[in-house]
Formats: structure tokens, C-alpha cells, sequence
């Protein structure tokens, strides 16, 4: 006999809990970079039209899909298109969080390297040659980065082994508060540099010349990524909330602007630091590890906001991957029966497994990152928004989701069942040079 489902002890519990899942890396790591890299304000202005038209409707039905059926990924389609093939689509959102929590653990653990590292002042006497060498040595050294990854991966299992509540409601509840007061922290003392103007001119300035097709498919899958969207963390989250609760597209719509807002804050953070400094905001990865070290040692008092920047990610991170090992855990209960207590270590004993392939190469990690954020993602995402759409119908997603206003109707069919899959496959299709990609990654 299966035990009793377990249930968010508060509306607000579970809007933490979402949004530590939604708020991770993807916001902090990725989003400053990408916004370099495509042109500043006109790519944050087409990410913020993917976030209102894509990414809110789709988080919602999958929210949805979770709550009405209080099912994991694979069991939710099995409940509500019993004797078809859709379940596979459950079993795309499971391999790809898989994947995703496996090759994106090493960064995890990198970013609790530089926690310590920081906090310890080594950064502090370096020049910024030595810095850069230094990032290069210690991503090249495989066992370093194994080893935080494992001490990472160690705090995940301790924290999820002890429960729904305790331990994912628990950590979410003190982690998210303090991840904002620690980014509120840094952002006034980044807008308070010296010439913080050029640095806030690059970030919201748009350089329409700069936005090119590919970025534009990168503000797509970046929506996806920081979000989470068809990650399967949104449905067995969604599938914890009791079900007679309402708002399910408020709360959805909270979690996602209040995620979409930390990206935004982060780059208040760091590009009018890297412009205070005369430094590279285009650095790509870098930009993390390499760049932000530097302005820190020119800042006054730069370890100790050095220390908090990341922490700050650090947090963002690690409550993100309690949404990846809680939604795998969850599958491996509903579909094979295997307690909490197994699960967690099943699922850490997976991820590490993963790790240390992106651990030890540079390019297994490029081809994780590139199948699962652009070929897998987008392909779930798709799917989802046409079972809703056309086979689940909106009327039951209405329904489930607690949308009593019928003259919305005709908005959500127009967003799910027709906008959101017809960009999607549009950018999937253009995605699809993947064998093309990854040859090149091997060269």
C-alpha cells in the first residue's frame, strides 16, 4: 500500500518552493552573459515577451497537469490519456532533468569551491591573469571539481531524504528569503560604483544590431531553462498542492516574474560592477568565475562581497536542484514504488554518475547542455501544450487550474494551442542542426 501523498503545508511554501526550483543558475549564470553576448536591452526585451506569451501559460499547465492528477510526469499523461503513447512525453521530462541535474552538478559544485575560495582571500592576491589561470586550472582539474560536486550533491541528499516538508519545504522557507536579501545586498552596493552608467547603459540600451536569429533562439531556450519549463520539477510540484486549492495560474504567474526578476536584478548586479572596472561584460561563462573575482578585488571590502555574491548563487543553485532530486524522487515512487529513503540515494548515485562525465570533459558538457536546454526542452514543451491543447482540451485546464473567468477562454486557447507550439517548433526546427552542432564540438 502506497503511503499518503504528501501536501505543501501553505500556499506561500509552495510558491517558495517553486520558485527556489525556477530561480537557479539559469538566472544568475546564464542570463548576464547571454544578454552580453545578444545585444543588452533588446534581448531582455524579447525574453520578457517569451516569459509573458510562453513561458507563464506553459508553467501553468504544467502545474496544472501535476495538481489534477497528483501524479508524477509519466503517471499524470497515463491518468489523463489512459492506453496512448503520450506517457513517453512524461518519460522526455524525466531523462532531460536527469541530464540536466547530472551535467550541470560540476557547476554546483564549482560555485561552492569559490564560496570558500573567495571567503579564504586567495582571489584576492592574484593579478587578473592569475585569476583567469587559475579558473582554467581548477575547471581542467577533474577530481577537484568531482569532489565539490560530491560534497554538493551530499547536502542535496541530506536535505531531501528528511521529507516534503521538512526537508524541501524547510529549506526553501529560509534559503529564498535569504537569497533576495543577499541580492538586494549586492545590488545597491553595484549601483552605488563609480560610473555605473555605462555599465546599466550596456544592460538596457538596446543594440538592436546585436540581436541576431540566434539570439533570439537563445532568449527562447534561456526562457525554458532559468524557468524550468518542461523540466517535470513544475508537475510534481503542482502535484503536492491539495486539490481543492485555487490560483494555480496566479501562483504560477508569481513564481515565474518574481524568477524572472532575480535574472533581471542580477544584471544590475554585475555589469555596472564589471563597467565600474573598465572590464569584458561579454565574457560568457567567464563572466561568473573570472571577471566578477576581479571586480571584487578592486572593491572596497571585495571579500566579503565577493563571499556573498556566491553564497548568493550558491543558494540559487542548490534549491533549484532540490526541485530536480524531488521531482526524480517522485517518479520513482509513483511508477516503481521505491521509498524516499532509496530514492534519494538512487537518484544521487545518477547525477553523479552523469557528473563525472561533465566533470572530465568540457565537451560532453557542451553536448548536455545544448540537447537538453535546446532539443529536449523545447521538445516536452511542445508536446505538453499540444496534449493540453488539443487533447486534454482547455476547458479541463480551466477547470483543474481554477480559472473561472470563461471570457479567458479564448486567450489561453490562442496561447497554448496555438502560439506557444507554433514558436516552439519553429525554434526546434532551427535547433535541429544537432548533428552539425556536435560535430563541431568534437572537433
Amino acid at each position: 500500500m502506497k503511503p499518503k501523498r504528501e501536501s505543501w503545508t501553505t500556499r506561500i511554501a509552495f510558491i517558495l518552493a517553486t520558485l527556489g526550483f525556477s530561480a537557479g543558475i539559469g538566472n544568475l549564470w546564464r542570463f548576464p552573459y547571454l544578454t552580453g553576448k545578444y545585444g543588452g536591452g533588446i534581448f531582455l526585451i524579447f525574453y520578457l515577451l517569451v516569459v509573458f506569451l510562453i513561458a507563464i501559460p506553459l508553467f501553468s499547465t504544467e502545474i496544472t497537469l501535476g495538481k489534477a492528477t497528483r501524479k508524477d510526469p509519466v503517471g499524470a499523461y497515463k491518468t489523463l490519456a489512459p492506453g496512448s503513447l503520450w506517457f513517453l512525453n512524461g518519460y522526455l521530462n524525466i531523462a532531460t532533468m536527469f541530464i540536466i541535474a547530472g551535467y550541470a552538478s560540476p557547476i554546483v559544485g564549482s560555485i561552492l569551491a569559490y564560496v570558500f575560495k573567495t571567503a579564504s582571500g586567495i582571489f584576492s592576491r592574484l593579478t587578473s591573469s592569475e585569476i583567469a589561470n587559475y579558473y582554467a586550472s581548477f575547471t581542467s582539474n577533474g577530481l577537484e571539481v568531482l569532489f565539490w560536486t560530491l560534497l554538493s550533491v551530499g547536502l542535496l541528499v541530506f536535505t531531501i531524504r528528511r521529507g516534503l516538508n521538512k526537508g524541501v519545504e524547510a529549506a526553501n522557507n529560509v534559503m529564498m528569503p535569504a537569497l533576495f536579501l543577499i541580492l538586494v545586498i549586492l545590488m545597491v552596493r553595484a549601483l552605488t560604483l563609480p560610473g555605473v552608467s555605462k555599465g546599466l547603459s550596456f544592460y538596457l540600451k538596446p543594440e538592436i544590431s546585436k540581436f541576431t536569429w540566434e539570439g533570439a533562439q537563445a532568449a527562447i531556450g534561456q526562457a525554458f531553462f532559468a524557468i524550468g519549463v518542461a523540466m517535470a520539477v513544475a508537475l510534481v510540484y503542482g502535484s503536492y498542492l491539495p486539490q481543492e486549492s485555487k490560483k494555480v495560474v496566479a501562483n504560477a504567474t508569481i513564481v515565474v516574474l518574481l524568477s524572472t526578476l532575480i535574472a533581471i536584478m542580477s544584471g544590475f548586479i554585475i555589469f555596472p560592477s564589471v563597467y565600474a572596472f573598465s572590464l569584458n561584460p561579454a565574457a560568457g561563462s567567464g563572466l561568473t568565475f573570472i571577471t566578477m573575482p576581479n571586480v571584487f578585488n578592486r572593491m572596497p571590502a571585495g571579500i566579503l562581497f565577493g563571499t556573498l555574491f556566491y553564497i548568493l548563487f550558491f543558494l540559487a543553485a542548490f534549491t533549484s536542484f532540490i526541485g530536480a532530486f524531488e521531482g526524480l524522487i517522485c517518479w520513482l515512487r509513483d511508477e516503481y514504488n521505491i521509498p524516499r529513503e532509496k530514492g534519494v540515494f538512487v537518484v544521487g548515485a545518477g547525477v553523479m554518475f552523469i557528473a563525472s562525465f561533465s566533470s572530465y570533459s568540457p565537451k560532453f558538457f557542451m553536448i548536455a547542455d545544448y540537447v537538453s536546454n535546446n532539443i529536449f526542452l523545447i521538445l516536452g514543451a511542445i508536446l505538453m501544450s499540444v496534449f493540453v491543447g488539443w487533447v486534454w482540451k482547455i476547458p479541463n485546464f480551466m477547470y483543474a487550474a481554477g480559472v473561472e473567468q470563461k471570457k479567458t477562454r479564448l486567450l489561453w486557447i490562442f496561447l497554448i494551442k496555438y502560439l506557444a507550439p507554433l514558436v516552439m517548433l519553429i525554434t526546434w526546427l532551427a535547433q535541429l542542426r544537432l548533428i552539425e552542432r556536435i560535430s563541431n564540438y568534437l572537433k
